[in-house]
């Protein structure tokens, strides 16, 4: 059994910022796996958050696929590849210094938009439309 991680100020913080972006999506849903909160299009995941101890933020992951995933990594230096995950495409983010949250917002429409079925990308698209 893995031990629950606990977010507590700032990465508390960026946790609730990406819990609500992630939980607009159609039958977005959140679980705790490995002790972190997974958050879910149906039984597919998307996001997840960590918590980078050493820098005392939270951390973002998200499924980009690895051509996304090499661009990100060449931009900024918070991104890396996500250990274990890192050779389907995932992508892990350091939410620390000035978090351009207008692109973990894209990010995690990208990621979800990879792993939804077609009747969650459906009521997306209406919504926007």
């Amino acid at each position: 059994m893995h031990e629950r991680v606990v977010f507590e100020g700032t990465p508390a913080e960026q946790l609730e910022r990406v819990r609500g972006v992630c939980l607009a999506y159609p039958e977005a849903h959140e679980v705790e796996q490995f002790g972190h909160p997974w958050f879910k299009a149906g039984k597919r995941p998307f996001c997840i958050v960590g918590l980078d101890r050493d820098a005392g933020t939270a951390t973002a992951s998200f499924s980009v696929g690895k051509e996304d995933q090499e661009a990100l990594c060449a931009m900024d230096p918070r991104f890396h590849p996500t250990p274990y995950m890192h050779q389907h495409g995932w992508t892990t983010l350091r939410l620390e210094g000035d978090v351009d949250w207008g692109l973990v917002e894209e990010l995690v429409e990208q990621a979800y938009r990879r792993v939804a079925l077609k009747r969650m990308l459906r009521e997306l698209d209406a919504r926007s439309a």
